[in-house]
């Protein structure tokens, strides 16, 4: 957890990939670097490294013949995992906008995806100090509240498998997690961090995804920890009533 002050390089860097990323949004398919770097306005020196990186991380795909560049398979993957969770992420959002406004923490939504936590939805404290965490972005179910809250209402199999191959977790925790219904972390997502976290069960009792507030300790006092829980049980709760409902 930085300031804006010393996380400004970083967050322009992203906000540049971001910017490279939008370019593809309009009727051109496949585009030059130069004519990437002049739409988001930036040198083709850095813009070349940015789409370097893009392209190894499956974002982009370059074509061999022309150089070109076009949208990655990885876009494709993260667009498919969002389509398959529309109807959770609108069912949600709301519930994360009412979180939002009452605390302006970070608030997220997270579903299990391939043995991590993958973020459907986010909205991020505008305190000029926090953590910032990408929409499609997966992260730890062994750390941090909304991961630990997600993995103690996974199938035990499913437990048996993260706890294997991830650290930071001791089965003792999750069965602790799942007689309390909800998980606070401390310093696990970065120093001086608090995570809480809330399951959105199904019917059967199976997670299907979790809240998660976070910020930072200057901030999420005891009293704020305590606030912040009893509203995550309560938006959790109702979300949960209202996939039922659906079903």
């Amino acid at each position: 957890m930085t300031a804006s002050q010393g996380a400004e390089p970083a967050s322009k860097t992203l906000e540049h990939g971001l910017d490279v990323l939008l370019c593809f949004l309009g009727e051109r398919r496949e585009l030059s670097l130069t004519e990437i770097a002049a739409i988001v306005g930036r040198n083709t020196t850095s813009t070349y490294r940015l789409a370097q990186t893009l392209t190894e991380k499956g974002f982009l795909s370059k074509n061999p013949q022309n150089k070109k560049y076009s949208p990655g398979m990885t876009l494709k993957k993260l667009g498919d995992l969002v389509d398959g969770h529309s109807d959770l992420v609108l069912l949600v959002h709301p519930y994360l906008v009412e979180l939002h406004r009452e605390f302006n923490e970070n608030v997220s939504l997270y579903v299990y995806h391939n043995f991590k936590r993958l973020c459907l939805d986010r909205i991020e404290s505008t305190h000029p100090l926090h953590q910032t965490v990408l929409i499609g972005e997966e992260l730890p179910l062994t750390l941090g509240g909304g991961g630990t809250a997600l993995l103690a209402f996974l199938p035990p199999r499913v437990q048996t498998a993260v706890l294997r191959s991830e650290d930071g977790c001791a089965p003792d925790k999750l069965v602790e997690i799942r007689r309390r219904g909800y998980a606070v972390s401390y310093d696990e997502m970065g120093q001086g961090s608090i995570g809480l976290g809330t399951p959105i069960l199904d019917a059967n009792g199976v997670a299907v995804g979790s809240l998660n507030l976070s910020g930072p300790v200057s901030r999420l006092t005891d009293s704020v920890v305590s606030r912040g829980i009893d509203s995550l049980i309560d938006a959790a709760k109702r979300i949960s009533e209202e996939l039922r409902a659906k079903s």
